[in-house]
């Protein structure tokens, strides 16, 4: 029996954060690891060996051996009909040229490779079935597979497109508006629009119809499902003098520019898709022209004939698979016609012991990542909202993904292309990674297969990573692994391997699109997907809906309604239904920690899940691909092993946690013309021999490119030469060891003494977060969007200055240069105040507010001589003018916008004084500790003493942050005293100079406070508080997240020892 990684202690490893569901997906080829029959693979240096040698007879012979081969035949039908027609014309004995002989015995040898050698679900190639859990293990290999079989969507949304075409079909529909659509300079503009079929022409980045008057009644009236005839009849009633059939065009116009959407279209959640297109139009065939009614005749038909190939044996079917797709290609020419999905005939329950190690290695993984950043265009979009809206302010979704009036879409997102682009990200490499890339080197020079990832190790990785908080586990994600062992007995005695191939970031993702083949254990996964937790436990989860920019593409997007609810993006949907949103109906909001979905109507944050393995990426639109990548929270997509700058090192060890593999061994090719269409063949073959042995490659090993892959024999002359033409065809392809070479083989699913080899197999184990996650101290608010402009710019009431300067000279432009401006506009502003800031570039920001007329006349020219001093000195690099947009919610509402600008400049020219009082060296206090004592008096000012001191104690330092050093809390300690008059700060050098700076601002401050308190209850206040406890830090000390946490902790610690000292008295 192998026991697991040494636990830290000597002690049992202790719970995971993350709980496996019940329900794993089982994925498996459908034959052996080792199939009895050869078809020219074995090794050897004959002819038959060979893809470019051997005679055109026996290349001829090797496929007619193939097509009689039933599985495989059908396989090779579904995967490639182009192929299957040269099998087709060889058993005809019809002419092939032999270089597509030749190419077509590579290809079936691939498909050969494939049935045996991967697991992922492809046609009848690997199939799936729902397993579970139990205390002993149990295995069960039938041969009564399931097909599911349904037109390919590629195929079906070109028909679909067709039909939409006809007056006479439109008549029978529905029709709603796009909710995508908005208008622009006169124009309404559609900005995605999917391509029907497999993508032979990419999506349209935009269309646009001119927004004349009618063209917005339509959207008016269809804002709601109204029927085609009913919207036609609205357009004559309202012009009664315009021609029914030039109305008519001009709605099928709209519809065909997508400005209208029919519900002709399947849904992504539509259980029988050509059903949905059937059960609308059959009613209606009576009214419908002759050739019409015809197209739905034959659409029937071939429903049936697909249902009758769906009830066939794996391997036969093949007259009525020919009937029904010569009738498509008929109706329709396309290259894939049919799709089918393949449900296992298997029954496995795993024991414990397979649990808790898919639970421990997820541990793992999670230790590894917590702390790594998440993708730079989400970070920075982040940042980037932040510095444009603020925190606390919902902006709707449309508003803010239009590049015109808001952010646009994330830098690199492409339905439409974004005009942003990532900004440098400079820095030396991370500790985690420096140590990676070390023991990746180490492993190389001394030959080590492996790495052993035990508790000591996995401690050091972890306390490199960098601090901070802690940030919170994903809510759920899946682990995709290969589960090796040699009986089902191995299992149970712990004998076995798991070796992790993928994953995916949502709990039953990789179940997707089987909803049809995993009968009423689909429902299992729909348990799973709701069951999802979630940060804030009000959220409404809701399942994206939306077409694919490629119409093939949605065979992968078909899924089971998973959640009550839905948010419906370029589809039809009938926002009648409560549980439907649109982005009409969204609304992001954002804190310093994360960006987030909220629905303003039902006052809670949305969350928006996709349960498939469509890679929104590059398959989603830019609000779908949005909604979906902000469920991050700024973290990795799923928690994964990653080697860092380490990755494109030649070779990397194989990474094992106890029982589980975490990364496979890699080989990377390093000689060049190993992928060189010009090195000969006689010559690849002694370069790929050096390369192999310099670099220690076994002789099993798997090509992978993404998520292509093919188990090879290297000691097989036509392997290399499939190897040879991967790389060819895929230059960035890698080896990889075999799962099998990592221990163990798969002999706990062999079908029996004939076959004792067992089925490659993955497994997707759902995981979800074990426990709710720590709520924030200060929760996300959902406010409503706002509905009038509130930005001020150049000639306004408000004028904003940027002062471009690094952050060395703030203090000296901040102590000496700032109040000769300040005296200079005495009499002549209302108000000002300042901030420091970085966008990147370090620069202090000052706001001045007045009179337009004087601002313009008198103001802004003194502030261009004055920053030209700046300049001239060698203090400022330039000044820039901007726009100030309030952050109205952040700091109470509009309500309380004049109190906290009033709290604002007080708490600016009490920081200009204590800088002034540290310049001079007339106060001599540390920094962090001055600051922490002015949070103190801060807050007892705005919030009252006994709840400012409360609240202080709640926003205590988080993990992760530095430790304030022992003398810092001693001083802090002597020194912070908000109940005792500061008695001990006033006998200090300074400190009557210091507590005067905080009775001239405390007016302000106090009058702040009692508005916050009168509105709405004072439920915003905390977080209005925490904001102007930040801005204090900045103004005083600068952007310093460690000091500013320090000084929080340095707050904490003193008043505690205040009110342990007062209850000791007492």
């Amino acid at each position: 029996m192998e026991a697991p990684a040494t636990p830290r202690g000597g002690t049992a490893p202790g719970p995971s954060t993350f709980r496996c569901a019940d329900t794993p997906l089982f994925r498996a080829a459908v034959r052996p690891t080792r199939p009895a029959e050869d078809s020219g693979t074995t090794a050897g240096t004959g002819p038959a060996d060979t893809d470019d040698t051997g005679t055109e007879e026996a290349l001829r012979a090797r496929l007619a051996a193939a097509a009689a081969d039933a599985p495989l035949r059908e396989a090779v039908a579904l995967a490639s009909p182009s192929l299957s027609r040269i099998l087709d014309r060889v058993v005809a004995g019809a002419p092939v040229r032999a270089k597509q002989l030749r190419r077509a015995v590579r290809a079936v040898a691939r498909y050969r490779l494939r049935m045996s050698g991967r697991a992922t679900p492809f046609g009848t190639m690997a199939g799936v079935a729902a397993i579970g859990f139990a205390d002993a293990p149990e295995v069960r290999w039938g041969e009564r597979h399931v097909k599911a079989v349904r037109p390919d969507m590629g195929w079906l949304t070109e028909v679909v497109a067709g039909l939409e075409r006809e007056p006479a079909v439109l008549r029978l529909l529905r029709v709603t508006a796009n909710d995508l659509c908005f208008v622009r300079g006169g124009r309404l503009v559609v900005p995605y629009v999917p391509s029907p079929g497999a993508g032979a022409r990419p999506a349209a980045q935009e269309v646009s119809v001119r927004a004349g008057e009618v063209v917005l009644r339509v959207l008016e009236r269809a804002a709601r499902p109204v029927p085609f005839g009913e919207l036609h009849r609205h357009l004559l009633d309202a012009y009664p003098g315009a021609a029914p059939g030039t109305v008519e065009r001009l709605l099928a116009d709209l519809v065909g520019a997508e400005v209208l959407l029919t519900e002709l279209r399947p849904p992504t959640e539509a259980a029988e898709p050509l059903g949905h297109v059937l059960a609308l139009l059959a009613p209606g065939t009576a009214v419908l022209p002759p050739r019409v009614a015809g197209t739905v005749d034959e659409l029937s038909s071939i429903q049936d004939e697909l249902a009758q190939y769906a009830a066939t044996p794996l391997g036969s079917g093949r007259a009525a698979r020919n009937a029904a797709t010569g009738r498509m290609h008929r109706l329709h020419p396309a290259e894939h016609l049919v799709q089918v999905d393949l449900g296992l005939d298997v029954d496995v329950r795993l024991p414990p012991v397979v649990r808790a190690e898919v639970e421990q290695a997820a541990e793992a993984l999670w230790r590894l990542s917590a702390h790594r950043p998440g993708p730079a265009h989400l970070r920075q979009y982040h940042e980037d909202f932040l510095e444009r809206y603020g925190a606390g302010r919902a902006v709707p979704l449309t508003e803010l993904l239009d590049p015109d009036l808001g952010l646009g879409g994330p830098a690199g997102y492409r339905l439409p292309v974004t005009a942003r682009q990532l900004r440098a990200e400079g820095g030396e490499p991370g500790a985690q990674d420096r140590l990676l890339t070390t023991l990746a080197q180490e492993a190389s020079i001394i030959g080590a297969p492996e790495l052993v990832l035990d508790d000591d190790l996995l401690d050091r990785l972890t306390a490199a990573e960098p601090g901070g908080p802690e940030p919170a586990p994903p809510a759920s994600f899946e682990i995709l692994a290969q589960l090796l062992a040699d009986s089902p007995e191995g299992l149970a005695d712990g004998a076995f391997r798991l070796v992790i191939t993928g994953g995916a970031r949502t709990a039953g993702a990789h179940a997707g699109r089987f909803g049809r083949v995993l009968g009423t254990a689909d429902d299992l996964v729909t348990a799973v997907v709701r069951d999802l937790p979630t940060t804030d436990p009000d959220a409404v989860k809701a399942q994206l809906c939306f077409p694919p920019p490629r119409g093939a593409t949605a065979n992968v997007a078909m899924v089971p309604r998973r959640l009550p609810h839905t948010i419906v993006l370029a589809a039809f949907a009938d926002r009648t239904d409560a549980t439907v949103l649109g982005v009409s109906d969204l609304a992001v909001v954002a804190d310093v920690r994360r960006l987030a979905v909220v629905a303003p109507r039902l006052g809670r944050e949305v969350v928006p899940v996709v349960p498939s393995m469509l890679a929104t990426m590059w398959h989603a639109p830019n609000a779908a691909r949005f909604l979906h990548e902000i469920t991050q929270h700024g973290g990795p997509a799923w928690p994964r092993w990653r080697w860092g700058t380490a990755d494109t090192l030649p070779y990397l060890p194989r990474v094992r946690r106890g029982r589980t593999v975490l990364s496979p061994a890699r080989w990377r090719p390093t000689d060049p013309s190993l992928q060189d269409r010009a090195t000969g063949a006689d010559a690849w073959e002694r370069r790929f021999a050096a390369w192999r042995e310099r670099w220690r490659v076994p002789d099993e090993v798997e090509s992978v490119n993404g998520d292509n892959r093919i188990a090879l024999d290297l000691r097989r002359p036509f392997h290399r030469a499939l190897l040879r033409d991967e790389w060819l065809r895929r230059p960035g392809a890698v080896l990889q060891e075999l799962p099998t070479g990592c221990g163990h083989g798969t002999g706990w699913l062999a079908a029996g003494p004939r076959e004792p080899a067992g089925r490659t197999n993955e497994i997707a184990f759902p995981l979800l977060r074990r426990h709710a996650a720590t709520p924030p101290a200060r929760p996300l608010r959902y406010p409503e969007p706002r509905r009038e402009r509130t930005a001020h710019g150049p000639g306004s009431d408000w004028l904003y200055g940027k002062v471009y300067c690094s952050p060395e000279r703030q203090d000296e432009i901040l102590t000496h240069r700032l109040p000769r401006l300040l005296d200079g506009l005495d009499g002549l502003v209302r108000r000002w105040f300042f901030l420091r800031y970085r966008d990147p570039d370090a620069h202090l920001r000052l706001r001045i507010h007045g009179d337009p007329a004087v601002l313009a006349a008198q103001v802004l020219p003194g502030l261009n001589t004055w920053s030209d001093a700046l300049v001239t000195a060698g203090l400022a690099g330039r000044l820039t003018l901007d726009t100030y947009e309030p952050e109205l919610e952040r700091y109470g509402g509009a309500q309380a916008r004049a109190a906290a600008e009033a709290a604002f400049e007080a708490d600016s020219a009490a920081c200009l004084a204590q800088l002034a009082l540290l310049d001079r060296r007339e106060l001599d206090l540390e920094r962090t500790v001055l600051a922490a004592a002015g949070y103190v008096d801060l807050a007892c000012r705005v919030a009252g003493p006994e709840q400012g001191v409360r609240h202080l104690l709640a926003r205590a330092r988080p993990p992760g942050a530095a430790e304030p050093d022992r003398e810092a809390k001693d001083l802090a300690r002597e020194l912070i005293d908000p109940f005792g008059g500061w008695d001990r700060l006033r006998a200090r050098p300074g400190g009557p100079a210091l507590a005067a700076c905080w009775e001239r601002r405390a007016p302000a401050l106090t009058a702040y406070g009692d508005r916050l308190r009168a509105l709405d209850g004072g439920s915003g206040a905390a977080g209005a508080l925490d904001a102007l406890l930040h801005l204090h830090h900045n103004r005083l000390v600068g952007i310093d997240r460690p000091a500013e946490e320090r000084a929080f902790a340095l707050a904490a610690v003193a008043l505690r020892s205040r009110l342990d000292r007062g209850r000791a008295a007492r």
